[in-house]
């Protein structure tokens, strides 16, 4: 009898993916993926319905993880939880399935914390106000994550419900010293912000060229898929644009169908991490980091999770 499959949940899954020991796996997927390319990060299927979309993956492949993974999900916005999928984790000497695990918390880590090393990167280095934008657990999850790289003093929030605001002020009440306020308005959240990260389901631009300060720094993680906007034209063609993969940003993402977009891409993430661009040039600059996501994040988070998983014997084996 062949070798059991591991299904882990999305609890099992979550309990097994501590942060921490995903930041520097994640900060060198992104440098061999910009410097030593191997295949592709544009999905092999996307396509949606107008009441939600759904996402087949190109394969995670990364140099130093004996694996491989291929991730399938849906994302409908109006279903709660949003997200639900499943990612498919592959030995790759023996093509055997490892494991299955539930996605949702995968994705959203992986968005975080690499939202949360870019910014880190990009932001202004006296940044000490930041605006969050979609105030749901990508939201939260961006701010968490940007709290333990940088010292703020000041997070505006604001959502269209307003109740998902409260509810991450009063988790940040745990922070002493830091001044959190629930804005009324999409302006009075970013007019004065240094940082703004934005995380939600917008098909149309709100945020626009004389609503942000010159020097700060923008996180779009909503315009991850066609026929998503967060940033209008005009700001994304008069600012510093950095992405995850040029391909995908001129494809997908927050660059898709603007004329001569993928020759607007200052660098990407991982030509940064290594030196290879200088990322911000000036106090004035206004950069943009909008990442619509690479398979090898994927794999770096499922290979952690599956490691620990079984080291504690956690999960379900599964005969096929």
């Amino acid at each position: 009898m062949s070798a059991p499959v591991l299904l882990l949940s999305r609890a099992e899954v979550t309990k097994n993916l501590d942060p921490r020991m995903l930041v520097g796996r994640l900060a060198e997927a992104f440098q061999l993926h910009s410097l030593n390319r191997t295949n592709s990060a544009l999905p092999e299927h996307l396509f949606g319905n107008g009441a939600g979309s759904f996402c087949a993956s190109n394969v995670g492949v990364m140099e130093g993880i004996p694996a491989y993974c291929i991730k399938v999900e849906t994302r409908f916005p109006s279903r709660n939880p949003t997200t639900s999928g499943c990612i498919h984790l592959f030995d790759d000497r023996t093509g055997r399935l490892l494991a299955i695990l539930e996605s949702s918390f995968v994705s959203a880590i992986g968005s975080a914390l690499t939202g949360a090393l870019a910014t880190d990167l990009l932001a202004p280095p006296k940044a000490r106000t930041l605006a969050v934008i979609g105030n749901g657990s990508q939201g939260w999850l961006s701010l968490r994550f940007l709290m333990e790289m940088r010292s703020l003093e000041e997070v505006h929030l604001f959502d269209l419900n307003r109740k998902r605001s409260l509810r991450v002020a009063k988790r940040l009440e745990k922070y002493e010293g830091l001044v959190v306020k629930v804005c009324d308005s999409l302006n009075q959240a970013v007019s004065d912000a240094d940082i703004v990260c934005s995380a939600t389901w917008s098909r149309k631009p709100f945020l626009f060229s004389e609503m942000i300060k010159p020097g700060a720094h923008i996180s779009t993680l909503g315009s991850d898929e066609p026929g998503k906007a967060e940033l209008s034209e005009e700001l994304l063609r008069g600012c510093s644009f950095f992405c995850d993969d040029r391909d995908l940003a001129s494809q997908v993402g927050a660059l898709q169908g603007i004329k001569g977009g993928r020759k607007m891409v200052v660098a990407e993430l991982g030509e940064v991490l290594a030196g290879e661009h200088e990322g911000r040039a000036g106090d004035d600059e206004i950069t943009v980091y909008a990442p619509v996501g690479l398979p090898a994040v994927d794999l770096v988070a499922s290979w952690v999770a599956y490691r620990r998983a079984v080291k504690r014997k956690v999960g379900t084996p599964y005969h096929l």
